[in-house]
């Protein structure tokens, strides 16, 4: 089933990004939150750590299921803010069953960093999770998931 919010045009900054910050391995997917101009760029990272680059900050961190679940990174150091809502919606998949195997994941977004920010990297997370594991979505779904996370997971 093809996406429905799949669109062509990835920003090529995204592109350069993601080779700049991985350059050893290959772009599996390419990922926009339905409605928002946040996007992100993924492969597998060949274990079972998750590694977020947010170059427009010049932020990157690495988490596991097992460090995400006491917000911490890999490294045991607090996961920072920004990192919560990548960790919280991994996690919120990861519990409902969905594949969440480990990631190097570059992430754009033309929002400045906020709220909406935070949320709408919780929204392409979701899609994203969805994406890798073949499961279609709707926008009421990932909503439901980056809530959830956000209720149980960002502001506790």
């Amino acid at each position: 089933m093809d996406n429905p919010f799949a669109t062509p045009d990835p920003p090529v900054r995204l592109l350069a990004a993601f080779q700049q910050t991985f350059p050893d391995e290959e772009l599996v997917w390419l990922v926009r939150a339905p409605g928002r101009d946040t996007w992100i760029a993924a492969s597998r990272s060949g274990g079972e750590t998750f590694t977020v680059a947010i170059p427009d900050m010049d932020a990157k961190t690495t988490f596991s299921l097992q460090s995400a679940r006491v917000r911490r990174t890999v490294l045991q150091r607090p996961l920072p803010r920004w990192a919560r809502y990548p960790a919280g919606v991994t996690l919120t998949v990861d519990n409902e069953g969905l594949d969440v195997t480990g990631l190097n994941m570059v992430v754009m977004a033309s929002e400045p960093p906020g709220p909406q920010y935070d949320y709408g990297i919780g929204i392409a997370f979701a899609a994203l999770w969805h994406e890798v594991g073949g499961q279609a979505y709707t926008m009421d779904r990932l909503i439901e998931i980056v809530d959830k996370a956000r209720r149980d997971y960002v502001e506790e």
